[in-house]
Formats: structure tokens, sequence, C-alpha cells
């Protein structure tokens, strides 16, 4: 987590709620991806014994289970996470509308009224984001907790799998979510800084009509308004292409690694693989690591597209 984010959670006094968050939801992953692995494991020696009838019982057993898992995943999503997040937002809105209360005119004036403008509202839903949002930093966490657990089971159950597997993945990792995002953040702040500008131009649109008309000022008007709207649309495809690009190496590194153990095939492995059961578990652990690298590097680029939205929200603070 950013230094700044720790700050505005420190601010709203919302630091242990988030910890406790995360704690209840980190490990539903690895669980989900244990109670699967062990599932088609089961199902399979069962198929191979040829013993029909525990198929239903044990189907039903696992059910329950999975009904149980994602029960409880929608209680922390739905029921804590919504109540955590709600009054995040509201301790946030608040902490920062008494920062700007307790501030002097000429300090209010260093800022635009449309820099203003974003920061108490844009910027802080971004902030929100950042923390809880689809594919952020929560999304972070849960991934690489389910990385790790999955990278040790799959160490113990084969390591040449887990090694191949990091061959391929890290290179491919570095350059999608460090070198290939890098200047995500520099362009988003770029695209916030010109939002605000455009805020002050299109509010008088709105406030005060009929004294531009009187001063023939709609050309003016427009045409800036026009060059902020183009620097923000600018910024923004510059930041959606690395993230592109981002994307696109890392979907390459996902095919290179299942291309490569196909080829290599079962001469490379060992004569463990000869169990098909166990094939497919170490399979399934495998698709679980590659996912959770695939989510790392999808939050990566978000929350790097949300960070300046913070990082201006904390400089109110």
């Amino acid at each position: 987590m950013n230094r700044k984010v720790r700050i505005i959670l420190k601010e709203t006094g919302m630091t242990k709620d988030f910890i406790l968050v995360m704690i209840l939801r980190a490990p539903f992953d690895f669980i989900n991806a244990l109670l699967s692995a062990n599932m088609l494991e089961t199902f399979i020696r069962l198929a191979e014994r040829k013993e029909e009838g525990e198929l239903l019982p044990t189907f039903g057993m696992f059910l329950l289970f999975t009904v149980i898992m994602f029960g409880y995943n929608m209680f922390v999503w739905a029921v804590v996470t919504m109540k955590i997040n709600i009054r995040f937002i509201k301790k946030l809105r608040m902490r920062v509308y008494k920062s700007l209360l307790s501030r002097t005119g000429q300090e209010m004036e260093e800022l635009s009224a449309g820099d203003w403008i974003s920061r108490l509202n844009s910027d802080i839903d971004k902030t929100d984001l950042y923390l809880v949002g689809p594919l952020n930093f929560m999304h972070l966490l849960i991934a690489s907790v389910n990385m790790t657990l999955s990278a040790a089971v799959l160490f113990m159950l084969n390591r040449t799998m887990l090694a191949v597997s990091l061959l391929v993945t890290l290179p491919f990792f570095y350059l999608s979510s460090v070198v290939a995002i890098r200047k995500v953040p520099v362009f988003k702040k770029n695209s916030r800084e010109h939002y605000a500008k455009y805020t002050n131009w299109m509010e008088p649109v709105v406030n005060a009509s009929e004294s531009i008309r009187i001063f023939d000022g709609e050309e003016l008007v427009m045409a800036k308004a026009e060059e902020e709207s183009l620097k923000i649309m600018k910024n923004n495809m510059k930041a959606h292409k690395r993230t592109a690009l981002a994307t696109g190496i890392n979907t390459f590194s996902g095919m290179t690694g299942y291309l490569l153990l196909l080829f290599l095939g079962n001469s490379m492995i060992g004569s463990e693989l000869d169990d098909f059961a166990r094939m497919m578990k170490i399979t399934q652990y495998r698709g679980e690591m590659m996912k959770s690298v695939m989510m790392i590097n999808s939050c990566v680029g978000r929350m790097k597209g949300n960070l300046p939205a913070a990082e201006r929200v904390e400089e109110v603070l």
C-alpha cells in the first residue's frame, strides 16, 4: 500500500477496520483453490476405482463446503466490507471539508475552484476505488496470498513445474507490472490537473452564461474547455495504451507458459505425472498461481491509475 494512502487511513481512523476486512477476505481464494483441487482429485480416484456409489455423497459434501465458503465470502463483501467502505467515505469527506474550512482565504486561492471541486468529489471516489474497488488493493492482497500459498503447495507436489512456471512468469511480470506501466501515474496525474482546469472553464457556462454572452465570451470559453478536454483525452489515451501493453505482455506470458509445458511434457516432469489424478491436482495449483499473477498485474495497473487522485486528497489533508 502506498504511504500516502496509509496516511489517509490513519487520518480517518479506519486502519484497523481495513486490516480486519483484509484478514477476513484474504484466505478465501486459496481455500477455494484447495477445495477445487482436492474435489477434482477425489472424483478421478473414485472413477479409477469404479466406486460409482461414492460419487453422489462426495459431490454433496463438496457442494456443502462450496456453499458455506461462498456464503461466507458474500457476508464479508456485502455486509462487513460495505459498511466499512461507507463509513470510510463519510469520514474522509468530513475530514476534507474540515480541512477546507480551517484554511484562510489566501490558502484557498492557491488552487482554482475546479481543482477544489475535483478533489472533493472524483478524487475521493478514486481513493476509495484504490482500496476496495474491483482489481485494486484489496484484490491485490487476495491474489498475493493465493499465489504465495499455491506456489508453496506446488513446491511440495512438483518442484519442476514450479520452476518452469516461475522461469516463464517472472520476466514478463517485471515487464508488464513495472516497465510498461511506469508512467501511468504521471499521465493520470496530468489528466486530473487538466480536469480541474476544464471544470474551471465549464463552471461559468452553467452559472454565468448570460454574462458570457454580454461580453461575447462564448467562443473563448468553449475553445478553452475544448482544449482542456483534448488534453484530458490525450493523457488518458497514453495511460490506456500503457495498460493495454501490460495486459498484452501478461497474456503472452500465460500462453508461453502453457506452450512450454506442453512441448516439454512428461519427459521434463518425470514419472510423478503418471498418476493422472495427481497431475490434475498439480495443474489446478499451477492454474491458481498463474491466475493470481494476472490479477496482480491488473491490480497494479489500476492502482497506479487511481494513486494520483489519492495523493491529491492527501495534500488537502
